[in-house]
């Protein structure tokens, strides 16, 4: 066995339920600040290579009342009605799948119970994996609504996962706040990828604009003056951003959600 095959086996291996959902915290990984769901691929055409070990179970994402069903309880279910489900989104090109666990394969493979999906725009998932034909997400949170023969209809997608924004620009009164597309969250996310730690304090606003933050279940990002910031680790890191790509593209996805005067003021914060 080569080097390249020794390989694909210990990636075949790996517990693909260790991984952490491929969010906006992900991209802090690639610098060292978090744990990344990126699948780790290989260019080769070669054949997956197929593990007949257990299938690791996917759990839902809170046992909070109102949290993510499982693949199992829908299934299960009588209503008709739609409900958040959590599971391994699994699309091969023949069907699109939620299932109830993953097969430690790679491209990892549906374990069974699973439920075949309807009217699902794999474009609209956010941290997707896409290779050698098969594209998959671990821990994907749908909306579903029960079909005819027994598939289900996606009626919101990432129902469990949102990525908000909030311009801080006031005192006393609310500042402006959106959610970003899945497209946005996307581009945020490869922008953050290429941002680099450094080491000192993070600056601190004033009146006036005092930056973006940015929310999501998995942690709270301050970008401003050039930085990124942690601001609920402990202790905080900060990520350099010289060219403060981070807040310009952060506008841009302002201007549908604030006025005129507004975007004027951090445009002009930001030089222009």
């Amino acid at each position: 066995m080569n080097t390249t095959d020794r390989n694909r086996m210990q990636v075949a291996r790996r517990p693909i339920g260790m991984r952490h959902r491929m969010m906006l915290m992900t991209t802090i990984a690639l610098v060292g600040l978090a744990t990344a769901m990126t699948a780790c691929g290989s260019d080769s055409d070669e054949a997956a290579t197929t593990d007949t070990g257990a299938p690791t179970t996917v759990e839902p994402a809170t046992t909070d009342t109102g949290g993510p069903i499982t693949v199992d309880q829908l299934i299960e279910r009588s209503a008709d009605t739609p409900i958040a489900v959590q599971g391994f989104l699994h699309a091969d090109g023949n069907a699109t799948r939620l299932c109830a666990a993953v097969l430690e394969s790679y491209p990892p493979q549906c374990g069974e119970p699973a439920v075949e999906l309807v009217g699902l725009d794999l474009a609209s998932v956010t941290g997707t994996t896409t290779d050698q034909g098969i594209t998959w997400k671990e821990g994907a949170v749908l909306n579903l609504e029960r079909a005819a023969d027994g598939r289900f209809t996606v009626v919101d997608v990432e129902a469990g996962f949102q990525v908000e924004v909030t311009l801080g620009l006031y005192s006393g009164v609310p500042d402006p706040a959106w959610t970003l597309t899945a497209a946005q969250a996307n581009e945020l996310a490869a922008a953050l990828a290429g941002l680099t730690r450094i080491e000192g304090p993070a600056p601190t606003g004033g009146l006036g604009y005092h930056g973006f933050t940015i929310s999501s279940p998995d942690g709270t990002l301050v970008a401003y003056e050039g930085t990124v910031v942690s601001a609920d680790s402990e202790p905080p890191y900060v990520l350099d951003d010289p060219d403060r790509t981070i807040e310009r593209l952060l506008l841009d996805t302002a201007r549908p959600h604030v006025t005129i005067e507004e975007i004027q003021i951090v445009t002009d914060a930001l030089g222009g």
